[in-house]
């Protein structure tokens, strides 16, 4: 499935990133040395693409190093790596002169986010803000929502058209269950309301 259909309201969470990162930014979901990402977005320049691939810069890349190594969040001023090849001053010509650095590993499989821009380092508040949100989308996309079979069954209900009231009394529970289920079920899905949370479990085919 497209990582357009994975995660809810996609372009304009990706047009948060675009302002965030006006240099470019790449997003990469179940990362292996040998295969690459499964998920792949970016928004770096094509001329620095072509230069980092022809370089096999990957390999000698800092903030790729770390970003296999570790997990959290960092600036990549921040980062200790050695830059053997030169990386980091290479992208400086391309306005790639500051930038943070994400990374999470679930069940064994690795994704990585990197944002970069040219005027200034990145705010406490706005990596926290970008990790946030990189928390629910490694989530969503790596299939760990981990909705309950009561939560399921709420969504089912709100699918077929059921109110609240209907829900409580088909389910023989009280209302106020219903919503709290209703509510948890958006939240692990990355919504902003029920009507978004059944399309997306109906999009990953969760009911």
């Amino acid at each position: 499935m497209a990582i357009n259909q994975l995660i809810p309201n996609f372009d304009t969470e990706m047009q948060i990133l675009n302002e965030l990162s006006p240099t470019g930014w790449i997003i990469g979901f179940n990362l292996t040395v040998y295969k690459g990402a499964e998920h792949l977005q970016t928004t770096y320049p094509e001329s620095w693409r072509t230069i980092y691939e022809t370089k096999n810069y990957f390999f000698g890349d800092p903030i790729a190093l770390w970003s296999m190594t570790r997990t959290g969040a960092v600036r990549w001023s921040e980062v200790k790596f050695p830059d053997l090849l030169g990386v980091l001053k290479q992208a400086r010509h391309f306005k790639l002169n500051y930038g943070m650095a994400l990374a999470r590993k679930l069940n064994k499989k690795r994704s990585f986010l990197t944002l970069s821009r040219s005027d200034r380092e990145f705010t406490d508040a706005e990596i926290m803000m970008v990790d946030a949100k990189f928390k629910i989308w490694t989530e969503l996309v790596l299939h760990e929502a981990d909705l309950t079979d009561g939560e399921l069954e709420v969504l089912r209900a709100l699918r077929d058209g059921y109110g609240q009231a209907d829900i409580a009394e088909h389910l023989s529970i009280a209302e106020s269950t219903v919503k709290q289920r209703a509510i948890s079920a958006t939240k692990k899905l990355g919504s902003n309301n029920r009507t978004q949370a059944v399309a997306t479990a109906i999009t990953r085919k969760l009911i």
